[in-house]
Parts: structure tokens; C-alpha cells; sequence
């Protein structure tokens, strides 16, 4: 389950790289170098944008055995790569994290089965993007309620922490014709990986949503400026 923690000190005082962002939220991290406990490629990815900071770690996932918690759902069904990540909020008001993503982009309110693993999946200049965000209208669509993402307000201080998951190996996963979203192939042999969140300070258009656990939902929509916060690309491990 995804929870919500205060920040620390240890973590007010991590140093990470700053991202520039795109208008149409496509991220693109800058040349600064992620924290690292040393090596060359990190095996923990930090990075800060504005008042947020974003850590994330890839590690392969198995399939659970029959049987056990979790056993046939999301990442538990088949082999793939887990992403596990905190995003805190670093300044001195509300920030919305859109990092519940629904299974299908589309429905005025987030289900109360929502996997809260779930994330876009598509690559991004040679690199595979584990991406939690909106995304625009495709020209032309019209809905007859706005289409909502879920995800968490996060006070000044505080954190949320969660999973984000791809198959292995990994296949496209993003909205249908009726947004704007990648429509490439992943490449199966792709070797870099990074994890994005889309964060921006609409946390007073947020609700609560079925799923609970405080869960809320907001209207979809896409990333603008440096609203999509992204590692840096990295190795994707392999077991």
C-alpha cells in the first residue's frame, strides 16, 4: 500500500539533480549527477525539482508462488521490474502527486480497486519511462465529465512512498486514442530505465477518491513546465 510519512532530516539534507521539463511533459533530465552511495551507476536515483525531491530504485520482481499474499496481481502475476520510489515536498505548501494511475484513462472517478502499482509505460529517447501523469485530450476528443487521476496531497514536510511496476519484457502501456500519449513500441532489448511523477500545486482541486486510504483524485491533465519530475536514465538491473 502506498503511505504518507513525515520528511526527516537525513532526507532534507539529500542533494540531487535539477530537471527541466517540457511544456508537453516529456522530461529531460540535466547533465547533475544523482546521489549515490558510490559506483557509476547509482543504485539509488535522487533528484530535486523546485520544492519537490524524487527517490527511486529499480529492482527485477518475480511472480509470487501460488498461495501467497499477493499470489496472481500486478507484478505478483508475472516476472517484471519494480520501481520503488518517494516523493517529498520540500517547500511551504500543498503539492498534489499524481501517483495513483488508473488502468484505463478516461472514467470521471478513480475505481476503489485501483492498483496503486500501476504505471505508464513507454520509452522516451532510447530510455524505458516508468511514468505516473496525466495526459491531454487528443485533438478533437470531448468528454462528458473530466477524466480524473488519483494520487496524494502532500502537506509541507511530508512524503509519500509507493511501487510502480513494468513487464519484463516491457510492452507499451499508456491511454487510449482519446489522449495524447506515446504510440511507439518499447524496444524489448532497451537498456536504460527512469521513473517520473507528475507533481504541480492543484492539491485544493483534489477529493477524496473510493479507493481510501487517502487516495484523492483531481482532473487529468498533462504535465506542464517541470511538472513531471524524472530520475535520470540509468542501467535496468537484471537478476
Amino acid at each position: 500500500m502506498t503511505s504518507i510519512k513525515p520528511m526527516t532530516l537525513a532526507a532534507l539534507a539529500a542533494l540531487g539533480a535539477v530537471l527541466v521539463t517540457s511544456a508537453c511533459g516529456q522530461a529531460t533530465p540535466s547533465p547533475g549527477t544523482p546521489t549515490s552511495a558510490g559506483g557509476s551507476v547509482p543504485a539509488v536515483q535522487v533528484v530535486t525539482s523546485g520544492a519537490v525531491r524524487l527517490e527511486a530504485t529499480m529492482a527485477p520482481g518475480g511472480p509470487k508462488p501460488a498461495g501467497t499474499a499477493g499470489a496472481g496481481t500486478g507484478i505478483a502475476a508475472t516476472g517484471g521490474l519494480v520501481v520503488d520510489y518517494t516523493v517529498t515536498n520540500t517547500g511551504a505548501k500543498p503539492l498534489l502527486a499524481y501517483d495513483v494511475v488508473p488502468q484505463d484513462l478516461g472514467s470521471a472517478t478513480v475505481p476503489a480497486d485501483v492498483d496503486a502499482k500501476h504505471a505508464w509505460v513507454y520509452e522516451q529517447s532510447g530510455v524505458l519511462r516508468l511514468s505516473k501523469q496525466g495526459f491531454s485530450p487528443a485533438p478533437n476528443v470531448r468528454f462528458a465529465a473530466a477524466p480524473v487521476m488519483g494520487g496524494h496531497v502532500l502537506a509541507p514536510g511530508a512524503s509519500v512512498t509507493g511501487k510502480a511496476y513494468a513487464a519484463s519484457p516491457p510492452t507499451l502501456d499508456v491511454p487510449g486514442e482519446s489522449f495524447e500519449a506515446p504510440r511507439g513500441a518499447v524496444d524489448p532489448g532497451v537498456k536504460q530505465w527512469q521513473f517520473c511523477v507528475q507533481v504541480d500545486d492543484r492539491a485544493a482541486q483534489a477529493r477524496p477518491a473510493a479507493a481510501g486510504s487517502g487516495v484523492v483524485q483531481a482532473p487529468s491533465v498533462a504535465p506542464q513546465g517541470d511538472e513531471l519530475v524524472c530520475t535520470q536514465p540509468a542501467t535496468i538491473p537484471v537478476a
